[in-house]
């Protein structure tokens, strides 16, 4: 974010809070209504003090309930989803997919609704949903309505032959490393210094980094690691060095990245300082991708570093590293005759 503009977004903060805003050319101050400094220094320190302390914008209207005769088998599917301890996440965005569906065609029944209206919603939506979002829409469709199957709601399953969205591959992005070396260079805040170091040295993903704790570093000197709870659950172990679990352990007991109501930040809060803070366009994405691209030249091991990332597959992983032009072009060149 350019400067400019993250100044003018941390005054609307402080006016937010009741708070005075001042600028001093580089230097940042923040007071109450009786004038006393509560927080001062560069950009960085006072932006995180202000995300910290100034109030959250209220929020947003409560989401729509959907239409009567879906409510009930909509609310049977996040039930099950929750006996198959699928995660909070992922529960909210397929009663999302639904609730949407119901309310934007409420003249279609869940017990009667058929492949082609299923096809029909779908091909609306073409120029609005990017692939990624129509296959995981899809997704739902196909775990709901096979439900409803299983359970003998219905005879037939509208979604099972739905068509196969296909993702297009895009070229990873990895963060390059002056931008990092910059980013070392320009932020004062420690915390916010620590986030972006556990992003590049590890490739957390910005929900895991969020939830860190120091009870997440297991070992002793020189065997160091970190315990990580990743996406659906599942764990992995990631090396790190010593002085990055020290300066962990540092914090205590306690979040790393704690928020105002006690628990930890949430990872989009947390993955918008890190964007913000980046010189560029880069995000806390980036970081991961630049991670993977370099674990995999330093060891050209796919399944080491599919395990250092927490990927399912290592399809997933090959998208995230970059092969060095060098390599690519040794590669064609040995074709030549």
């Amino acid at each position: 974010m350019a400067s400019s503009n993250r100044v003018r977004t941390n005054r609307y903060r402080a006016n937010r809070g009741g708070f005075t805003f001042e600028q001093n050319g580089g230097r940042y101050a923040v007071r109450d209504t009786s004038g006393t400094v509560l927080c001062d220094g560069d950009l960085d320190t006072v932006e995180v003090w202000l995300v910290e302390h100034a109030p959250r914008l209220p929020p947003g209207p409560t989401p729509a309930a959907p239409p009567l005769n879906w409510a009930p088998w909509i609310a049977l599917f996040a039930d099950e989803q929750r006996a198959a301890k699928r995660r909070p996440r992922t529960i909210e965005t397929r009663t999302k997919h639904l609730v949407v569906l119901a309310r934007r065609r409420p003249e279609l029944q869940p017990l009667t609704i058929t492949r082609a209206d299923l096809v029909e919603y779908l091909a609306a939506h073409e120029t609005l949903w990017e692939p990624r979002t129509v296959h995981s829409v899809v997704t739902t469709m196909r775990v709901f309505f096979r439900l409803l199957v299983d359970l003998g709601h219905r005879i037939d399953d509208p979604a099972r032959s739905l068509p196969t969205v296909r993702i297009p591959r895009a070229l990873p992005r990895p963060c390059p490393d002056h931008v990092v070396r910059a980013a070392y260079d320009e932020i004062s805040d420690e915390r916010l210094l620590l986030a972006i170091r556990i992003v590049v040295e590890t490739g957390c993903r910005r929900g895991e980094v969020a939830n860190m704790h120091p009870s997440n570093v297991e070992g002793r000197p020189g065997e160091y690691q970190l315990h990580i709870e990743g996406k659906g659950g599942h764990e992995r172990a990631v090396p790190i060095s010593d002085e990055l679990a020290q300066r962990i352990l540092e914090s205590g007991d306690t979040w790393l990245f704690p928020g105002r109501d006690g628990g930890p930040l949430t990872a989009g809060h947390l993955g918008k300082m890190i964007t913000a803070a980046l010189p560029g366009p880069w995000t806390t994405h980036t970081l991961r991708h630049r991670f993977a691209t370099v674990a995999y030249q330093a060891t050209a091991d796919l399944r080491a570093v599919q395990e250092l990332l927490g990927h399912a597959s290592p399809v997933t992983t090959s998208i995230y590293t970059r092969v060095a032009d060098g390599a690519m072009r040794r590669a064609a060149e040995a074709a030549r005759i």
